[in-house]
């Protein structure tokens, strides 16, 4: 009977040890050893690269160097280097203006003085070479309007009135003398955009009434003139020109000289001279340009 329960008892431990090692639990609720540990690398963060302000280098060689392990967020752009082939932000490519770029980065004050879309009104004294008229006081205006580059259109008007006087006892006839003029013209540069040639070509309508018939005269003309625009400096223009017109009662041939001062962006006072064959005149002027 002790050796039946002798066999049954070593039947049940060797039962129960087959079962703890199936199992992996041990005797009592007690965990196997390594229970609950994580498997090896879980948890870490991925070792990343973390680059400066800038794009990665295109391509990775034994000249790039590794970056650093923290980028300042607030720190400035690296220079260019072996960190990455990529112009860092907020570096310009320049550290000069460019070369031939005159007046780079200045902006311009107004249009160019020589332009073609103007509006000018003068006072001219004009002394006519006739020893039987006086001095005029003339007032005019004359409106240029651009049209497709590089030509443009002119239109004009002038009026004045000459004061009597006497000459040798015999007495001058009060006068008034009207113009009107109407153009076509087209420019381009010469040597560089500081030299402009003009060429114009229209109709002059004039007419003078006097007190004194004789010299009273109404006459429509053509006239060719070219002349030239120079502007030395942004704030000053000087110009020339001759005009040859086919008229027979007043100047038929005329040299013209003018000078214009840029007081404003977009404005200017002028002052020349008109010399022709049979009269001489003194002119002061207002441009606005547009």
């Amino acid at each position: 009977m002790k050796r039946i329960l002798f066999y049954a008892f070593s039947v049940s431990v060797a039962f129960c040890q087959s079962a703890v090692a199936q199992t992996g639990y041990g005797v009592m609720g007690v965990p196997p050893p390594g229970y609950g540990t994580p498997p090896p690398g879980y948890g870490t963060p991925p070792n990343v690269p973390a680059y400066p302000n800038s794009l990665p280098p295109a391509s990775v060689t034994p000249a790039v160097t590794a970056p650093p392990g923290y980028a300042d967020p607030y720190a400035a752009a690296p220079q260019p280097g072996g960190v990455s082939s990529y112009t860092p932000q907020g570096v310009s490519n320049y550290s000069s203006p460019p070369t031939g770029a005159a007046g780079y980065g200045a902006q311009p004050s107004g249009p160019n003085m020589v332009n073609f879309n103007n509006l000018e009104a003068y006072y001219r004294y004009v002394a006519p070479k006739a020893d039987n008229l006086s001095g005029a006081n003339t007032i005019g205006a004359t409106l240029t309007v651009a049209l497709f580059n590089p030509l443009y259109l002119k239109f004009g008007a002038s009026w004045g009135s000459g004061g009597g006087g006497s000459v040798t006892g015999a007495t001058k006839g009060n006068y008034d003398f009207a113009s009107i003029q109407a153009g076509a013209g087209f420019h381009t540069s010469l040597i560089n955009e500081k030299l402009t040639f003009v060429a114009e070509a229209g109709l002059v309508y004039a007419s003078l009434k006097a007190q004194d018939t004789s010299v009273s005269f109404s006459d429509g003309s053509i006239y060719v003139r070219p002349a030239l625009r120079f502007t030395p400096l942004t704030w000053l223009e000087v110009q020339a020109g001759v005009t040859v017109s086919s008229a027979d009662k007043y100047d038929s041939k005329m040299v013209d000289l003018s000078t214009y001062f840029r007081v404003l962006p977009m404005f200017d006072i002028g002052i020349g001279g008109d010399f022709g064959n049979t009269t001489r005149a003194f002119r002061t002027s207002l441009r606005l340009r547009w």
